[in-house]
């Protein structure tokens, strides 16, 4: 698939002015279950091209929309920092680090990987917006560091442990009350808006 494909839809909303972010993810990595890596069972390769990259950028820049920005390694920390200075006037990129205790990507849901992302990101693009997520882990145990550092949390079926128990609302319920507990507090959608700025 060209870039210019796998961006199409996301021309068209931006064209129709229904897009304020979008997926553009700065780098590639391999999705590797420990249990599959056990078993010789292959992962696969999540495949983000340079030209696809740029791609989304053109576009964030051509029809102001943020590119939301996957961070599987810290290499996507520094690759999407150096691309986004390419494209002036792109707003700025939001940064979702993404933990995993079930799949070899990148780092654990541990405060020390925590800090290695936030040091790099202070480094690169000091005071842009960032998440804590994930896919196949319980973000849980990183929610106080995050407040405490002035971070974000996004929790859900597609970042809990496979086959949770819980549903969508009460893995958002439980992030609530750990968010309030550490001291945090939701954010509507305008401060959201207010924050990415």
């Amino acid at each position: 698939m060209t870039p210019e494909a796998r961006f199409a839809a996301v021309e068209q909303l931006a064209k129709a002015g229904l897009l304020e972010w979008t997926v553009v993810d700065p780098g590639s990595t391999l999705f590797l279950s420990h249990e599959d890596a056990a078993q010789g069972v292959p992962g696969f390769l999540y495949d983000n091209p340079e030209g696809d990259i740029r791609q989304g950028l053109m576009l964030g820049q051509r029809h102001a929309f943020h590119p939301s920005y996957a961070i599987y390694e810290p290499g996507f920390v520094r690759a999407g920092a150096a691309l986004a200075a390419c494209y002036p006037g792109v707003p700025r990129p939001v940064y979702r680090f993404m933990f995993s205790d079930g799949f070899t990507f990148g780092y654990p849901p541990r405060e020390y990987a925590l800090e290695s992302y936030l040091a790099l990101l202070d480094e690169l693009d000091s005071g842009a917006a960032w998440m804590v997520a994930g896919l196949q882990v319980d973000i849980r145990p990183l929610i106080g560091a995050a407040v405490a550092r002035g971070g974000h949390v996004r929790v859900g079926l597609e970042d809990a442990p496979f086959g949770s128990a819980m549903s969508n609302m009460e893995w958002t319920e439980t992030a609530v009350r750990e968010i309030e507990a550490a001291g945090g507090a939701l954010a509507s959608t305008d401060e959201v808006r207010a924050m990415v700025r």
